[in-house]
């Protein structure tokens, strides 16, 4: 009966005719899943050229593609901000970093710790190829989601194609970053996922709550796909439909998966008179801490909302998106489908609320989950439409062109990109709009701009964006010792603070002082309240003292 079953659902299989499933590369689970499911029989495609290859070839196919793109995109060296911040700890094996427990990532540090062994390259460009390796898996990991799921390799190839040109997830595997290896992490978990609602058997729900686990050492953000899971347990021993045994098996390996950072947290707990302040930092951070809890969404945040989707999905496959959502309801195992759009919910309304600076990037795990509802709405489709491959296919690579010209469009039309200043030797339109940075030499042209201008015992004060690429030049030993830099960087890798003025009185006496921005918030208040600043080159030169406003003389009645 399987045989049969699989023999009208693969026809013109050649392996299926041979020999039945015991050849299958797909394996003996999915043909019985796909033998008791009549929507499956109904939609899946039964052309051989559009049935994908054995699953491990198709994986490593399209792996390779998206190593190929990024690997072209990838940024050369050193990177400004947050970038910039793991470049620099990953040199100094610094696991915990400055800005608390919640913003430490260790797992990505350990990961990118280990990729310095690679032969090749500076370190700077080894920790940027952690974000290249993991954007690529991410791809493979969607594309052979769908390629299971529908056994059709247009719609697979659609959802990989339009994952992997969206602008922030194609901008963050060109950088240091965190959130291309949640995305691979948030990616196997779907596809574990998807192996339980087929198969029903529960080390697929373990293996799934190992790699959620893994992902809190990673990032925070994964604690919301673990909401969603959490339901799916206890709505799964409600219906009694998974052993008692199971369920605690997957909460043990949810915490040995996390282990890193739960030990992370009780090293810190074992240190502290404040326990409660630990957990508070732990989980919801110290500098943000109020965005996190913040519940309000107003017309800013569904203004910058329609603006994010836009510029990472420029492509009519959007319109696939609500289309995606009903079909999958329709053909889909319903708890499969109920927990993937619980996770979009989820995903998507913390990033809407999520009001910080970078708040664009807390949209990327809400981007994969958008891919991968397009590729079942081009499913749908290639069901009634099959000759569409072609327009599919290009649709999904429209965004390529739209980005190419973007930035030179924008600065044309004099687009506001909201930024409060210009950073030297980065052109915003490009950096921001582009996202490829193979070309950006920015950081590198800047530290050595500095080296060749400042004087000698010069001070310089930069900010959190500017300073990280000179603090990954002096530790390099690429930057001139007789240069005095803050914030510094002390032997703990922590950030220092700004000066205060009887640090700097000889120096400004001297005329030694220099700044990279002259505007609150990226210079001593004290600062720009007492002294005037003259432009020297990309720079400022802190001058004499300012004058106080002359007052009128008020003649006598």
């Amino acid at each position: 009966m399987v045989q049969s079953s699989c023999l009208r659902v693969y026809a013109g299989c050649v392996q299926h005719k041979e020999a039945g499933v015991a050849l299958c590369g797909w394996g003996r689970d999915y043909c019985r899943s796909v033998a008791g499911n009549p929507r499956l029989l109904d939609s899946t495609a039964t052309n051989p050229i559009d049935s994908p290859p054995r699953p491990g070839r198709f994986y490593l196919l399209v792996a390779g593609c998206a190593l190929a793109l990024y690997l072209v995109s990838v940024a050369p060296g050193a990177l400004w901000q947050d970038g910039g911040q793991f470049q620099v700890r990953v040199l100094q094996r610094d696991l915990l970093g400055c800005f608390g427990l919640a913003l430490s990532h260790p797992l990505y540090h350990l990961v990118a710790i280990a990729f310095q062994i690679l032969p090749f390259g500076e370190s700077a460009f080894k920790t940027n190829l952690v974000s290249v390796v993991f954007g690529a898996v991410t791809v493979a990991n969607v594309a052979l989601l769908l390629a299971l799921a529908t056994r059709r390799l247009t719609s697979a190839l659609v959802a990989a194609i339009a994952l992997a040109v969206a602008h922030t997830f194609w901008q963050h595997c060109a950088l240091a970053e965190t959130y291309t290896l949640t995305t691979a992490l948030l990616s196997t978990e779907l596809l574990c996922l998807l192996q339980y609602a087929r198969t029903r058997r529960a080390g697929w729900l373990v293996l799934l709550l190992l790699v959620n686990g893994v992902g809190i050492s990673n990032h925070l953000i994964a604690l919301l796909s673990l909401f969603c899971y959490g339901t799916l347990l206890i709505v799964l021993a409600i219906r009694r439909q998974v052993a008692f045994k199971s369920i605690l098996a997957a909460v043990l390996c949810w915490c040995v998966g996390g282990g890193l950072y739960w030990g992370m947290v009780v090293w810190q707990m074992s240190g502290s008179s404040d326990w409660t302040a630990v957990l508070r930092g732990a989980f919801f951070g110290d500098r943000y801490a109020g965005n996190v809890l913040n519940t309000t969404l107003g017309r800013r945040e569904l203004v910058n909302t329609f603006l994010y989707l836009g510029l990472n999905f420029p492509t009519p496959l959007i319109l696939l998106v609500p289309v995606g959502l009903v079909w999958l309801w329709r053909r889909e195992d319903r708890l499969f489908v109920g927990t993937l759009v619980a996770l979009l919910g989820i995903h998507f309304v913390w990033a809407m609320r999520y009001n910080v600076p970078d708040q664009y990037t807390f949209f990327i795990p809400s981007i994969v989950l958008l891919a991968i509802v397009m590729g079942f709405g081009a499913e749908w489709v290639l069901v009634r439409r099959p000759r569409c491959k072609s327009v599919l296919i290009a649709a999904a690579i429209l965004p390529v062109l739209v980005y190419l010209p973007l930035p030179y469009v924008a600065r044309a039309a004099g687009l506001d990109l909201g930024l409060a200043r210009q950073i030297p030797f980065r052109s915003e339109y490009e950096y921001f709009l582009h996202p490829f940075k193979t070309r950006d030499h920015g950081p590198e042209q800047f530290v050595e701009y500095l080296g060749s201008m400042l004087p000698t015992d010069a001070v310089l004060i930069a900010d959190g964006t500017t300073v990280r690429p000179i603090h990954y030049f002096q530790l390099t030993g690429r930057w001139r010792p007789d240069l005095t830099v803050y914030p510094a960087l002390d032997e703990a890798g922590s950030e220092g603070r700004f000066p205060d003025e009887s640090e700097l009185r000889d120096a400004l006496e001297q005329g030694r002082v220099y700044v990279v921005t002259p505007q609150p918030g990226y210079c001593p208040k004290w600062l720009l309240d007492q002294h005037n600043f003259e432009p020297a080159g990309h720079i400022y030169r802190v001058t004499g003292p300012r004058m106080p406003a002359s007052v009128p003389e008020i003649p006598a009645p």
